[in-house]
């Protein structure tokens, strides 16, 4: 190496010697980060983040410079004299191919050598260059074959990932060589390992031999509690390919996955391949067991095929596939059981979904469209298969096929207004309980198929002023019940208000109209009802409020109380409804909500006369500083000045004057307490016909209980407990903090709460029915957190009839930063035990957006 290309300063007052020397691209040390071995079934992936560099300094000025002193470059001077940005945090420049124009950096206690030939470092030597920072007790450079000899305590970091061995040898020219048993660590997943050695082959190119990975702790190297090993691993990462050989995880010492040879991509991108195996025991199908495996056919299609077997039912196939446009999206999901032993018949599913977009070149108008098949095989398929529903409903499966047209989206709508056009088709299929003993009261109404239904909507563009509404719709009805009453509709809707107010007050006249006409098959269902009917309703409705608000200091707090009452006059004349069917239509709930609707049906073919006052106050206690919501009451009644002769099920006139009293309370004052009850009283019979009560506790993270008492006379009385709490070992949320401040600092590395131990959790949710003396639903588990791992063991019962229920047992391994392995059970626990959080969810500090580690972190 010429002497021209070195250069060299010693800062006043400073013990270190720099050196200022090219260094081609890139430097494959930090390329072993991949040995995460992140194969789809072994490593969770993260979005990878990319900082953009900050300009360079490659030399600072010295305090003062002697006259022979090298000076800066222009480039160098512009550099150094960039303006001082703001930024969220400190980025290091790229390295990697990026990184192939940056100079390298030594710094060292010690420097000799002759330019050219040789150069040593020694003493707490440096070498950075981008993102890329090497530490070691002595670096020796050899200039004709531009090779660089690391040895004693060789540390490499590059955003956030640690490597430390003791004799590090590459090969600058054609990255060549091998670090000696070293160790790492990884930001991204918090695990690391141990190899014998890794050969550097060349650009982007490594191996490793006798390579581990695991996230217990470093300092446990003699018993980790799980650890994946492998006796080679290749890596070509300009081809994005890893190939892994006779790699085997052990769990406490003992097998419990392996596989001869393994390939798996080095980036996030994602690699064909088998997904971890689940196995899933219930009292339907027995013992069941599935292997995924992943398929990844094309940047924006991909499929999952799942082999299947149960100890009952015998060999299925599941699968589901997925498809992105630019423009439209999908996925599809089936079940197939050629021949089920139990049912001695064919099963299976199909779930298909699409969406899309057409925007026309030139065009301010934007077309949506969607359709949905849902079907399955038989009555008894919401029984059999509760792990495979795929619907909230699961004895009613829609499928639809919708599409909407939105008129001039540019200026909203045809001058002054939103306007779209929309057809739709809809059919349902109906699963009827088939046992002898089920109640009559199990049986599902058949709701109507939509063949099709075509319509149009438009608004006013402003909230503002003179606002209407209008829609105006043509339906076919159909249903597969011979007994039920088909035909046509054709309906419109309009309605115009003009709200006045501000903050304190509100004061909106409103007038609506509901005009339907029908033309009815002739059929046995409708032969005493005229064929041709129609009907026009007119609404009349004036609605208005005040906001009272006054400071207050209770609960040893600046507060704010408000008074809100709130008053709504309705007048709807009596039409007869009664020869019409009721395709659509339902009698609304009793809540705070709909008793200020000015009708008390869903849907169009009913229209309720009304001639009602409806009366509400509500007060509220809010944080004077953030708003906040610490407590509100509420008082809601209805008065009827005339009886109403539309009731629910064309039933007899109802005659009450003054409606049931809604009352409604809800409260957080108490510290992680939170109360909430709903009350329906009846002024006629004076005693409470509905009530709900519920109360949660949520003092800390992984730490809720709620409770909730359900009532209706006559009808049903329930209580539901839900919980996740730690019942022994460690407090988990101080530890979550302290790992994640020390992995963000890089004081350590982020592990196993010091050595894999840890604590016990029970979660759950009972369901029990007081009216029926019995369980109704039930989830029950226990989760263990041992640090570097997750055990979950959750049972869970499905009430699938009055003396009937679906059962099953699900185990899952998480090996933190590997793979979870097992039957997963975190949905169900999302979904019934309101608050639960997972134990390795990004929450409280580590929900900060993720931001490169940046390579200047214990650079001193």
């Amino acid at each position: 190496m010429p002497p021209s290309a070195l250069t060299t300063r010693r800062a006043a007052g400073s013990r270190l010697n720099a050196w200022h020397l090219p260094l081609p691209s890139p430097t494959p040390v930090a390329c072993a980060a991949a040995l995460a071995l992140c194969h789809p079934w072994l490593a969770d992936r993260a979005d990878a983040q990319t900082a953009p560099p900050p300009a360079t300094l490659s030399a600072a000025p010295a305090a003062s410079t002697p006259a022979s002193a090298p000076r800066l470059g222009d480039e160098e001077l512009k550099a150094a004299a960039a303006p001082l940005r703001i930024s969220s945090s400190l980025a290091a420049p790229v390295g990697g191919t990026d990184a192939k124009d940056l100079p390298i950096y030594f710094e060292a206690d010690r420097l000799d050598g002759t330019p050219g030939i040789k150069t040593h470092a020694s003493g707490d030597v440096r070498l950075k260059r981008g993102d890329l920072l090497m530490r070691a007790d002595d670096v020796t450079h050899t200039a004709d074959s531009n090779v660089a000899d690391a040895a004693g305590n060789v540390r490499i970091t590059r955003r956030g990932d640690l490597f430390a061995g003791p004799a590090l040898t590459l090969q600058l020219d054609t990255l060549q060589g091998e670090f000696t048993t070293p160790s790492y660590r990884f930001a991204r997943t918090g695990a690391g390992g141990q190899a014998a050695k890794v050969e550097f082959l060349g650009n982007n190119k490594l191996r490793a031999i006798d390579a581990t990975y695991t996230s217990c702790t470093p300092e446990n190297t003699q018993d980790l509690d799980w650890v994946l090993s492998t006796s080679d691993v290749y890596m070509d990462f300009e081809a994005n390919k890893g190939r892994a050989k006779n790699a085997v995880i052990r769990f406490m010492g003992v097998p419990i996955l392996a596989a001869p040879v393994l390939t798996f991509p080095l980036s996030d991108e994602r690699k064909s391949g088998f997904l971890p195996p689940s196995f899933d025991i219930n009292n339907k199908s027995g013992l069941g067991l599935s292997i995924p495996y992943y398929w990844n056919i094309a940047p924006n299609r991909d499929a999952t095929i799942t082999p299947t077997v149960s100890t009952r039912r015998g060999a299925g196939m599941e699968g589901e596939f997925r498809y992105l446009s630019d423009s439209d999206r999908g996925t599809i999901d089936v079940m197939a059981l050629p021949n089920d032993r139990v049912a001695d018949r064919s099963r299976g599913m199909i779930n298909a979904r699409h969406t899309g977009e057409w925007i026309q070149p030139d065009s301010p108008s934007l077309t949506n469209y969607e359709m949905r098949w849902n079907r399955v095989s038989d009555d008894n398929y919401w029984k059999d298969f509760t792990r495979s529903r795929n619907t909230i409903t699961p004895r009613l499966y829609s499928s639809y096929a919708n599409v909407e047209r939105q008129i001039n989206t540019r200026v909203w709508g045809l001058g002054n207004s939103q306007t779209s056009l929309y057809a739709r088709v809809q059919s349902w299929q109906t699963l009827q309980d088939l046992d002898p003993d089920a109640s009559p009261d199990a049986r599902i109404i058949t709701p109507y198929r939509r063949e099709p239904q075509i319509g149009l909507r438009s608004r006013s563009a402003s909230d503002a002023g003179l606002i209407w509404n209008f829609e105006a719709e043509a339906n076919r009805f159909g249903n597969e019940d011979k007994s039920r009453v088909t035909g046509d509709r054709v309906h419109a809707l309009a309605t115009i208000s003009r709200p006045f107010g501000n903050a304190g007050w509100h004061f909106t006249p409103k007038m609506s109209l509901n005009a339907a006409s029908y033309t009815l098959d002739r059929n046995e269902a409708s032969v005493s009802t005229p064929r041709n009917q129609s009907r026009f309703i007119p609404t009349t409705s004036l609605d208005g409020g005040l906001v009272y608000e006054r400071p207050i200091g209770w609960f040893g707090q600046n507060l704010v109380q408000t008074l809100e009452p709130r008053v709504q006059y309705v007048y709807t004349p009596y039409r007869k409804q009664s020869d019409l069917p009721q395709f659509d239509s339902a009698i609304r709930d009793f809540n705070q909500y709909s008793i200020f609707s000015e009708n008390a049906f869903t849907g169009v073919d009913r229209v309720s006369d009304s001639n009602q006052l409806t009366m509400g106050l509500t007060t509220r206690i809010l944080g004077a500083s953030n708003g906040g919501e610490i407590m509100r009451l509420g008082v809601v009644q209805k008065v009827q000045f005339a009886d109403q002769r539309i009731t629910a099920d064309d039933g007899p006139v109802n005659t009450q004057r003054w409606s049931d009293l809604l009352l409604l309370g809800s409260t957080s004052v108490v510290p992680h307490w939170y109360f909430d009850t709903t009350a329906q009283y009846s002024a006629r019979d004076k005693r409470i016909k509905r009530s709900l009560l519920g109360v949660r506790y949520n003092p800390g993270n992984f730490r809720t209980i709620s409770a909730n008492y359900r009532y209706t006379r006559d009808s049903s009385e329930q209580v539901d407990v839900g919980w996740q709490w730690p019942i022994a070992g460690r407090s988990p949320a101080a530890e979550a903090v302290a790992s994640a401040l020390a992995q963000a600092v890089g004081s350590k590395p982020m592990g196993s709460n010091a050595g894999c131990g840890g604590t016990w959790y029970s979660v759950g949710r009972l369901n029990y029915s007081v009216k029926d003396s019995r369980l109704s639903d039930a989830l029950v588990g226990l989760e263990y957190d041992g640090g570097c791992w997750i055990a979950r063991v959750v049972a869970e019962r499905t009430s699938i009839g009055r003396a009937e229920a679906a059962t099953r047992l699900m185990f899952q391994l998480e090996l933190v930063g590997l793979s979870r392995l097992g039957s997963s059970p975190l949905r169900a626990l999302r979904d019934n035990i309101p608050g639960y959080r997972l134990l390795r969810e990004d929450t409280g500090l580590l929900t900060a957006p993720p931001v490169p580690p940046s390579a200047y972190v214990n650079d001193e």
